[in-house]
């Protein structure tokens, strides 16, 4: 009997779909079902003067709810696997209980939240994976189908009569040249949303969301697993998991397998959580990558890792856009709270290697910069969002700023330190309540100052905008700092940005439209008017 995956938040689960591959490789059927797209919808704040955009799902309906069930029906499966970050605990509750009520074969948790916050999860489900599946699963569905017992697989944890077995983790995969290819086909894949079954021709093959454009079609994949980071603000930060790596031959193979089965591909998105890392690796990849794919593609970066040695034949292999965290300019705040130990110099120095490389030949003539920037955090107060505007004024101009609401996770250090200290209270972490990862609710927004904190974060924020544009001198920036005319007349900056991006546009970079209009994510081809939280379009 097969296997159902169900994934609560994006059809483009790439780690669901590497598992789906990897039951399939060892010889077990499997059915991959993608309940609800992520999509987006905008709020107004402080008077109008700004709109967000915020990540969220639609209310689930009964309609859903009955064609998924139908779906596990006619699949009739052995074993029923749910995979869900932090912010869709209420759901994964909601359908488990459902699901349980119309079948008797087990469900299994994994993913994000199951595997920070396995004691809580275990109480709603019959198993919890904690870490990576692959050969749990394998385990777990061979004696299920064969009668087996499973009450002793490394990895899971059993609920059994409300009796909790936890087994001990089992380690870690180190030759991940093992895995199959995450799987883009349509076979065996099923997509609910909106009421009905989803025909979506264009998800199977690069799983990322830009249906609007069938004729720029995308792939992603990673060439690692974990992080030699560990913020903590980051998953990482718990699991502590060894920086793991494929071989340059085995990421190339599969790409030159996408890049034969579609002709339309035009992207390779790497969605490592560092790349540049291991300069042997990183030249090796860029020659072979040039010689055999030679398409643009997407990475994150580092501060600490910005060798030019390594990112100059990154670039000349077709490195394009690439997004990284400064999180803020404070070194104090960094270092103390989020456990990062860059120094502003270095932030500086990688910023300026990362804007040369728009000098250099590529498959592409432009390379896009986006800088990352925790936003809201209580703890930052006017002299760190001071230093940060400063740290951005240095900057080389023709970045891209975006700010990202501060989330508490369960049992990440930065959730331990806000609830010592009396910011956040247990309904603000994330799974408690039914917000979004990108929503920035909590018992600090009761606080009388919180509007005050709020306008003025906000003001610092769209400085950091004005920073990024070319055509913007840096000497009206620390004049409109010093006035405090601004900061009360918060719309009249966001218009700013909005006109100076339309300049930035019109004047810079027209001649590759279409590039802006995906990655800066500007709304002409989305048909929203405004996007994600302070990239001021």
């Amino acid at each position: 009997m097969p296997v159902a995956l169900i994934s609560l938040y994006h059809y483009d689960n790439f780690a669901m779909r590497l598992l789906f591959s990897y039951l399939q490789k060892r010889g077990i059927p499997v059915y991959y079902i993608a309940f609800k797209r992520m999509k987006q919808k905008a709020t107004k704040t402080l008077k109008n003067d700004y709109v967000e955009m915020h990540d969220f799902h639609d209310q689930v309906t009964e309609e859903d709810i009955k064609i998924l069930l139908q779906q596990i029906g006619n699949i009739n499966p052995s074993l029923i696997g749910i995979g869900f970050k932090s912010s869709h605990l209420q759901l994964a509750k909601d359908l488990t209980s459902k699901i349980k009520e119309s079948f008797s074969a087990p469900v299994v948790w994994g993913g994000d939240h199951p595997t920070i916050a396995p004691e809580t999860c275990i109480e709603y489900t019959d198993i919890v994976c904690v870490g990576e599946g692959f050969e749990a699963l394998v385990e777990l569905a061979g004696n299920i189908s064969n009668g087996r017992s499973y009450d002793k697989i490394n990895n899971l944890w059993i609920n059994k009569d409300g009796n909790i077995i936890r087994n001990p983790s089992r380690p870690l995969l180190n030759d991940l040249d093992v895995l199959p290819f995450a799987s883009y086909t349509p076979e065996n894949k099923i997509y609910i949303d909106e009421g009905k079954i989803q025909k979506d021709k264009n998800i199977d093959y690069f799983g990322f969301g830009f249906t609007d454009a069938p004729s720029i079609v995308f792939y992603q994949t990673m060439t690692s697993f974990a992080c030699p980071m560990h913020c903590s603000f980051c998953i990482n930060s718990l699991q502590h998991d060894k920086f793991r790596r494929r071989s340059v031959g085995n990421v190339i193979e599969e790409l030159v397998q996408a890049k034969n089965s579609n002709p339309n591909l035009r992207w390779i998105f790497f969605w490592d959580n560092i790349f540049a890392v291991n300069k042997k690796w990183c030249l090796e990849f860029a020659e072979e990558y040039k010689r055999k794919i030679d398409l643009p593609f997407f990475t994150y970066s580092h501060p600490l890792c910005c060798d030019m040695e390594i990112l100059v034949p990154l670039r000349k292999a077709g490195w394009t856009i690439t997004v990284m965290g400064i999180q803020s300019g404070s070194y104090n705040l960094r270092k103390t709270l989020y456990a990062r130990n860059e120094t502003n110099e270095k932030i500086f120095e990688a910023a300026r290697n990362l804007a040369g490389l728009k000098k250099i030949k590529s498959p592409k003539p432009y390379f896009n910069i986006y800088y990352d920037y925790v936003k809201n955090n209580p703890l930052e107060g006017k002299k760190d969002l001071a230093e940060s505007l400063d740290l951005f004024l240095k900057f080389p101009k023709g970045f891209v700023f975006q700010a990202f609401n501060l989330s508490f996770f369960p049992n990440y250090p930065i959730t331990k330190h806000f609830l010592q200290n009396g910011y956040i209270a247990e309904k603000d972490i994330e799974g408690n309540v039914k917000t979004s990862a990108n929503n920035w609710i909590t018992t600090f927004d009761e606080k009388k100052e919180y509007r005050g904190f709020l306008r003025r974060h906000e003001y610092y924020y769209l400085l950091f905008s004005l920073a990024q544009y070319t055509l913007f001198p840096n000497f009206i920036i620390r004049i409109i700092e010093r006035k405090k005319f601004f900061i009360n007349r918060l719309y009249i900056l966001y218009r700013l940005c909005r006109l100076f991006r339309f300049l930035e546009l019109t004047f810079s970079v027209s001649k590759y439209r279409w590039a802006w209009d995906m990655f800066m994510l500007i709304p002409f081809r989305m048909k929203i008017k405004y996007r994600t939280l302070l990239r001021y379009s």
